[in-house]
């Protein structure tokens, strides 16, 4: 557990370094790539295991329903903290800015002073 854990601080420290270079543009390829083997490795893996071959039919089955199950619960999760946390709210690129807003306070406060409507 612990090579696995400094293999990823690792990697988030050198994307934190290397942010602002064109290597970080071909870590999403890279990575696509990486994790086609590492799935191909598996399939390689299980394929060669007679114990898993032969009670494939039993294994099937279940698999398909922990597949299935879990792949729903993250779908309902997922659609979950999108409602809780993220919709209805505004981009950023949207949001009027702070500087925005107090110069408009201002403008509003001088217009109060003088006893103007304001609109």
């Amino acid at each position: 557990m612990i090579p696995i854990l400094l293999c990823i601080a690792t990697g988030i420290l050198t994307g934190y370094l290397f942010r602002k270079t064109s290597f970080v543009k071909y870590t999403s390829p890279l990575l696509s790539v990486v994790i086609m083997l590492l799935l191909f490795f598996l399939g390689v893996s299980v394929g060669s295991n007679k114990q898993v071959i032969s009670n494939f039919s039993g294994i099937g089955l279940e698999a398909l329903l922990l597949t299935v199950g879990g792949t729903l619960g993250s779908l309902i999760c997922a659609k979950w903290v999108f409602a809780r946390f993220f919709a209805g709210k505004k981009n950023r690129s949207e949001q009027p800015s702070p500087v925005n807003n107090l110069s408009r306070c201002s403008e509003e406060e001088d217009d109060q002073k003088e006893n103007k409507p304001t609109l």
